[in-house]
């Protein structure tokens, strides 16, 4: 299990980066989800169980104020290895490269000992531990059989025992409560198992109508308790973004802007905590209880931007011009949970949301009655009453319209601005989508290559001869292939403005690649015994650094033509394209471009991409009206999108849809039509490997493309005149 652990905290690491340094950032998550799914294939309900038992922080490892985590650092931990028991040094706990390919999940450690770091720390390593157990004990944890309330969040669920740092005894009316929720869970599953099953982002399958109900005089909109009490909040001791504590927003210089009964009473108090506290690694359940825990920014910005749509005029403009002056207290580099973009995003999706509904209802003809965060009650008390069967798939927020004398729901996807992240995954992913995944597409296939390279180059390299000059050669850093590589690996740093250096802690590693003279080859057990490590990811990395310095050498001499480095780097990261237009075949680079490929030309892998979009980019619901998106000051909605792409459904949407490479390799998912003559990008597409060649897993991605950004405003600025408003940034970005 040491092993295991030591191995999941190394990987980690080489997957985030300097990320890691706050473990409980989204980056962090989403990189040990990676690892957990790709290097040791577990499935779902496990990742989040490991997930959920050790994202944990130290007890010194400090959050602001006087609050301790629970867990203890070692003598020789930082905050990540108290994590997952591991020490910091990637030079160490390393396994040998040959058990990679008998067991990925069996790890052999030199790992050295270190002093017990805590009761509670070893509370995460077994927790860790159910991460790798049987199906059988698996299905044990799965009987759960204790009922339990969170002292953070105050949700009562039930676990197989209670942890009394966590967790207090509810009371008889929470367990029937919850017992009850329980019940409508289940309902709700067995629902999606029958033929009515709800398909992602399909719209026309719920039922948008509202009852004549008064929200405003609703318990919900009313109360202004927020499930967390000031006291309890106090002791939460989360951090204050001021140096004079007299700058802080009170409560009650927002009276005036929730008199109306619009917006629910209990966004009063939850917007002072926010403007009062400074961003970390809290969670909104940290401020109210009863909804789910997202990036903390953007939560904030979404309930300050849904506060802010249900405000008049002059609400409005009192508001947030006092938020902005909080903002601006706010010492330098201490900021606080809202910033002034999202306040900037705020402003402008106000902005456009007013104008669409100018445009689609009337200009007068239309009046808000109540806005809503993306909460079950909040949206049921609207007039809606099955908040699970009829919410829009990805709406963050609702407004409640009066329209010639009846209540008629809006929907809307909230996003600050087109830099926005819509998908963050990884290529197994497809395999969930497609059963079609060919070879040339299959991670598994790709891998073995992966490995099989380095050890033949190893096999058949010469002794590296280690110039310091020859790597910061004018020839060689004109190389840009050489050049990326070599900063990439951790070698070479700098610019052409302010110079380049060799790494210090690189020279280290290239003295000890140098010393092994060859012959004999270098084997796994002969690099395992000189670099103190047989780790498969620094067996390929070194073998990559050790073909760049030597293709370096070759070039700062005029050595011309191809040599062994030059081929081995070629053909396991993609240098040059060949005759066929293609990166050599089994490259990282031919791998990403060829599942790129594959999911546009399998339509299962295209309906499943589509699907996973949907939740943050749902097209067939904003095609079809379903739901609306406001991207800062840019409105995508069915009159936007149809000026953009000349239609007005998705099956042509999708029809479509392909994939194209521009002038620098990057790749782009592409709606084209000949009639009318359309070619839009919509997303850029990155299947990357973090540390590429040798990082132990594949990213997917996509973001919002600069082009349809740019797209996006033309059409606003049209249908929606004067002109869109949006943030200087955003401006320089889309060249509007």
């Amino acid at each position: 299990m040491k092993e295991f652990l030591n191995e999941l905290a190394r990987l980690w690491w080489v997957e985030v980066g300097t990320d890691l340094t706050n473990p409980l950032s989204e980056q962090s998550i989403d990189g040990l989800r990676k690892i957990l799914k790709e290097e040791y294939n577990f499935d779902d309900e496990v990742i989040e169980y490991i997930i959920e038992s050790a994202v944990k922080t130290p007890t010194n490892f400090h959050l602001g104020g006087d609050r301790t985590s629970g867990i203890v650092v070692g003598t020789n931990d930082t905050a990540v290895s108290a994590h997952l028991h591991s020490d910091d040094d990637e030079e160490e706990d390393l396994v040998d490269e040959n058990e990679e390919e008998e067991n990925d999940e069996e790890k052999d450690s030199t790992d050295k000992e270190r002093p017990d770091s805590g009761g509670d720390k070893e509370k995460v390593i077994k927790n860790l531990k159910k991460g790798a157990l049987t199906a059988l004990e698996k299905d044990k944890l799965k009987k759960e059989d204790v009922y339990v309330k969170n002292k953070k969040s105050g949700s009562v669920y039930t676990v197989k025992k209670a942890n009394p740092q966590n967790h207090t005894t509810p009371s008889k009316d929470d367990i029937e409560k919850a017992k009850e929720d329980d019940k409508s869970d289940k309902s709700t599953d067995d629902i999606s198992k029958t033929s009515k099953e709800l398909k992602t982002g399909e719209p026309g399958q719920k039922d948008k109508s509202l009852k004549d109900v008064n929200t405003s005089e609703s318990k919900v909109y009313t109360e202004s308790e927020t499930g967390i009490s000031d006291d309890e909040f106090k002791e939460k001791g989360l951090s204050s973004p001021y140096e004079n504590p007299k700058d802080a927003l009170q409560e009650s210089q927002l009276d005036d802007y929730f008199k109306s009964g619009k917006i629910p009473k209990k966004y009063q108090k939850v917007i002072t905590r926010l403007m009062n506290t400074k961003n970390g690694k809290q969670s909104i359940t940290e401020y109210m209880s009863g909804v789910g825990a997202g990036q903390l920014q953007s939560q904030a910005g979404e309930i300050i931007t849904m506060a802010s749509i249900g405000m008049n005029d002059d609400e409005f403009n009192g508001f947030i011009d006092t938020l902005n002056s909080q903002v601006d207290k706010y010492p330098k580099g201490k900021g606080g949970v809202v910033t002034k973009d999202w306040l900037e995003s705020v402003k402008n999706v106000r902005a456009v949301t007013n104008k669409r509904y100018d445009e689609q209802f009337g200009k007068g003809n239309w009046e808000i009655s109540n806005s809503a965060w993306d909460v079950p009650n909040e949206f049921e008390a609207l007039g809606n009453d099955d908040y699970n069967a009829n919410k829009g798939f990805s709406s963050d927020m609702y407004v409640k319209l009066e329209v010639e004398g009846k209540p008629v729901l809006d929907e809307i996807s909230l996003k600050k601005d087109t830099t926005a992240n819509i998908y963050n995954g990884v290529v197994t992913d497809i395999d969930k989508w497609s059963p079609n995944v060919p070879p040339r597409a299959d991670i598994k296939q790709y891998k073995k290559g992966e490995i099989e390279r380095p050890k033949k180059y190893f096999e058949n390299t010469k002794t590296l001869d280690y110039k310091k000059n020859n790597l910061l050669n004018k020839n060689v850093l004109k190389d840009k292939n050489l050049k990326n590589s070599l900063a990439a690996l951790g070698v070479v740093s700098g610019d052409a403005k302010k110079g380049y250096k060799i790494e210090p802690k690189a020279e280290k590693i290239l003295n000890k690649l140098s010393s092994m003279d060859v012959p004999p080859p270098i084997d796994a057990k002969r690099f395992k015994e000189v670099m103190g490590t047989g780790a498969a990811d620094r067996f390929k990395k070194y073998s990559l650094m050790h073909a760049a310095v030597t293709r370096a050498n070759e070039i700062a001499s005029g050595t011309e033509g191809k040599t062994q480095s030059s081929e081995f780097l070629n053909n396991h990261l993609g240098y040059e394209k060949g005759d066929d237009g293609k990166y050599p075949e089994g490259s990282i680079k031919r791998y990403q471009n060829d599942t790129i490929q594959f999911l546009v030309e399998d339509e299962d892998a295209k309906e499943g991409c589509l699907n996973a979009l949907a939740e943050k980019l749902p097209m067939k619901s904003l095609l079809e009206g379903e739901e609306k998106m406001a991207i800062g000051g840019l409105s995508a909605d069915p009159k936007t999108l149809e000026n953009i792409f000349g239609i007005n459904n998705y099956k042509d949407f999708k029809a479509g849809l392909t994939m194209k490479e521009d002038e620098n390799g990057d790749n782009y998912l592409v709606y084209e039509s000949k009639e009318p003559a359309k070619s839009v990008r919509i997303a850029e597409v990155k299947c990357r490997q973090k540390g590429q060649g040798y990082a132990s897993s594949v990213g997917l991605e996509f973001q919002i493309a600069t082009d349809f950004g740019k797209e996006l405003y033309d059409a606003n600025k049209e249908l929606y005149p004067p002109e869109p408003e949006i943030s200087s940034k955003e401006r320089r970005k889309l060249g509007v």
